[in-house]
């Protein structure tokens, strides 16, 4: 799918929300792409909660951490989102892996947008924005296009600070921190967002998060008694030798978060919520 003109791309126009951490109209103009990041294991969730503030045009759908989700579902929104018109890819932002593919097509784009420029405009870069709720691994996929190491990341959401050019050769990334307002969230939603780390501690409590874990994605009709298993073979006692709940909580989640009771995904496109025993991750 050929870049259209930047002149038409919009984020927070009429009838979209807008949020004091976007950047400026002016800038948004220059944009020829949108980069849209996505949790692999949960990415309706990521779409939802984010569509508000981006507009539909010139979007290419980015997968992050695949390598923490089912890869047969992953495949499956790959090719849901592709069936739909829309270009998508599964990129590890740790490691690497599939962002030969995603920086191939991002060539071909720019290719495309020299094409369409005015004869007398001198070559340009490709501009392009990224964009997703927070800790998705926007500034770490900037630094794997980039080859550089100018974005600041890390596993804790909000760690970016503003909206930053970062440009190398022909590609030029608008940086941007996790502007998406997740402080409204509730229910299922801020369960998702706090198992995959997208908020921060103070707006979720772990006890609840794992608990709905243990039911809704792992299938458990105690969830309490499972995170106390889970907690007593981790040895996360108090006084008296029972198990800090708790603690268990909190380990429980950072569990998941790290991919140490498989690869899961807890949202499949147009189908309920797939459970780890359907995975064959017990």
């Amino acid at each position: 799918m050929a870049a259209k003109s930047h002149r038409r791309n919009k984020v927070g126009s009429r009838g979209k929300k807008r949020h004091p951490g976007l950047p400026s109209s002016k800038t948004l103009s220059m944009v020829d792409l949108f980069l849209f990041l996505l949790d692999s294991r949960i990415p309706e969730t990521s779409l939802q909660i984010a569509e508000p503030y981006l507009s539909k045009t010139n979007r290419v759908y980015v997968l992050t951490k695949p390598d923490l989700a089912d890869p047969e579902v992953t495949y499956a929104w790959l090719k849901q989102f592709r069936e739909q018109g829309a270009p998508a890819f599964a990129v590890e932002c740790n490691t690497g892996r599939g962002v030969y593919e995603l920086m191939a097509y991002l060539k071909r784009q720019q290719a495309s947008t020299l094409d369409k420029s005015h004869p007398e405009l001198l070559s340009r870069p490709l501009r392009v924005m990224l964009f997703g709720v927070p800790n998705v691994g926007k500034s770490s996929l900037a630094n794997r296009l980039l080859g550089t190491s100018k974005a600041a990341f890390g596993a804790r959401p909000g760690l970016t600070r503003g909206s930053h050019w970062l440009r190398r050769g022909q590609l030029e990334i608008l940086d941007t921190p996790g502007v998406i307002d997740t402080s409204q969230a509730k229910g299922d939603v801020l369960y998702k967002l706090a198992a995959t780390w997208a908020v921060r501690e103070t707006q979720y409590d772990e006890e609840e998060v794992a608990s709905w874990l243990a039911k809704e994605v792992f299938g458990k009709d105690d969830p309490i008694a499972h995170i106390n298993e889970f907690g007593r073979s981790r040895g996360l006692l108090g006084p008296g030798g029972r198990v800090d709940f708790n603690q268990a909580s909190k380990a429980f989640i950072q569990s998941f978060r790290e991919g140490k009771f498989g690869r899961i995904s807890i949202e499949a496109p147009d189908t309920q919520t797939p459970h780890a025993e359907s995975q064959g991750l017990e």
